[in-house]
Order: structure tokens, then C-alpha cells, then sequence
């Protein structure tokens, strides 16, 4: 069965990427791309962490990363980040990210 994301944010350009999730609110998932390097100095709260490859396979997968950690993989070519929740479950090694759009969603 696939787990599908409602809410997917991107942070395409540089100061967004360089932002994150700083003083975001809880929801969603982040995308940072391009990106295979992050940190969560500043943060308060507990973040899940994925990288992306190339092919859309996830390469590396953390829960419940602290604050003032750096987290890098130079094979990334995106990330995925989330505050840290129990619910619903968060990527593991080898999951396949496809990003598709609704019907009748904004492009």
C-alpha cells in the first residue's frame, strides 16, 4: 500500500533551504532540493530526516533528530524533513518518492 504526503512544501531556493523548518508550524512535509547536507541548530523540536537519491529511492532515513545535529549524504540529491511525529509512519531505506500532482490542484 502507498503512503501518500497531503501536505508537501518546497524549498527550492537558497534562503529557503538555508530556513528549513525554522519557525515553521508543525504539518507537512519539507522538500529541499537540491540539498544533502542539514542541521537543526535553531530548532526546538525533534525532526525526521530522509535523503533522497537520484533515482527517488531513499538512501538515508533518521527519526526524531535533536537539536544542534548535522546530518550529511553526499549522495543525496534532496530532503526530506518533518517535525517528529508517531503518526503516520516516516520513510525507511529503499522507499521509492514519486511527487505527483491532484487534479485540480495550483501548479
Amino acid at each position: 500500500m502507498e503512503n501518500e504526503i497531503e501536505v508537501l512544501k518546497l524549498a527550492g531556493r537558497f534562503p529557503a533551504r538555508v530556513k528549513g523548518l525554522l519557525r515553521s508550524e508543525p504539518g507537512g512535509v519539507l522538500l529541499l532540493m537540491p540539498c544533502n547536507d542539514v542541521h537543526t541548530v535553531g530548532m526546538n523540536d525533534l525532526l525526521d530526516i530522509a535523503f533522497v537519491g537520484d533515482d527517488g529511492r531513499i538512501i538515508e532515513s533518521y527519526r526524531a533528530v535533536a537539536p544542534l545535529r548535522r546530518l550529511k549524504c553526499r549522495k543525496a540529491v534532496a530532503v526530506l524533513e518533518r517535525f517528529s511525529t508517531c503518526d503516520p509512519p516516516w520513510f525507511s531505506v529503499g522507499d521509492y518518492v514519486g511527487i505527483s500532482r491532484k487534479e485540480g490542484g495550483k501548479a
